[in-house]
């Protein structure tokens, strides 16, 4: 089901990467002169900026980044099975496909009620939004760090829900996706489905690339917390 937006969030994951300044007027003796490796350390430390700025699209490392995004899509997947595990759906492998690429997935083996439907199928979006909670608060200057296989993950995770989002925006897809079965879940249109895994991944983008923007963060964590909390509203 997810096998075309995997390929483009593998292949086209270009989170911007914040560039680090690091600069300090000398207005010392020429006999006190720092070497200029002092100088960067100073300037590192005042600014709280790595000495290394991050390397590109991969962080200096596309080995790592392509392990982090392939540890995102092991953590929406996981979700999916945690939910199905917790509810005793009887899971099973389904092949499907999204247009000529084969894929998965993760499909109950007993009928489910609503409330049931929407948990296992938002799982995976619900997985996502909690390691991008703890990678931003562990990391909340990700963006300068030089961590490129958590900025694999954080770039999977953004572009696989804005895979989805388009797929609910034009009702494209494998009729098991994600995105549908929450609104047939819910009795919402697809495309509501669509906007509001897109808030959480919007938020988190900027936080990533404005760590100091505090009410970013409150948002990104109540969007999340109505994602999961929308299973109350699904009829039994």
């Amino acid at each position: 089901m997810k096998s075309l937006i995997i390929t483009i969030a593998i292949l086209f994951p270009t989170l911007c990467f914040a560039q680090v300044d690091s600069a300090l007027d000398n207005t010392q003796p020429a006999q006190s002169q720092p070497a200029a490796s002092d100088v960067q350390l100073a300037s590192a430390t005042v600014n709280n900026d790595p000495l290394i700025k991050p390397k590109g699209m991969w962080a200096g490392n596309a080995s790592k980044f392509f392990q982090g995004a392939a540890i995102g899509f092991l953590g929406h997947e996981s979700g999916h099975l945690i939910a199905n595990c917790a509810l005793n759906t009887h899971l099973y492998l389904k092949s499907v496909n999204y247009g000529p690429i084969p894929f998965f997935t993760i499909e109950p083996g007993k009928p489910l009620n609503h409330r049931e439907h929407y948990i296992t199928a938002s799982a995976g979006f619900n997985a996502q939004n909690i390691i991008n909670e703890c990678i931003l608060t562990q990391h909340p200057n990700l963006s300068a760090e030089d961590e490129p296989t958590l900025k694999g993950i954080a770039s999977f995770n953004f572009w696989l829900a804005a895979g989805y989002a388009a797929s609910a925006f034009t009702k494209t897809g494998p009729d098991e996706r994600d995105t549908k079965g929450m609104a047939d879940s819910l009795g919402w249109n697809e495309r509501w489905i669509g906007v509001m895994i897109l808030v959480p991944t919007a938020l988190d983008t900027y936080r990533y690339k404005h760590p100091d923007a505090k009410w970013a963060v409150t948002a990104s964590r109540l969007s999340k917390l109505a994602m999961i909390a929308l299973a109350l509203d699904a009829e039994d």
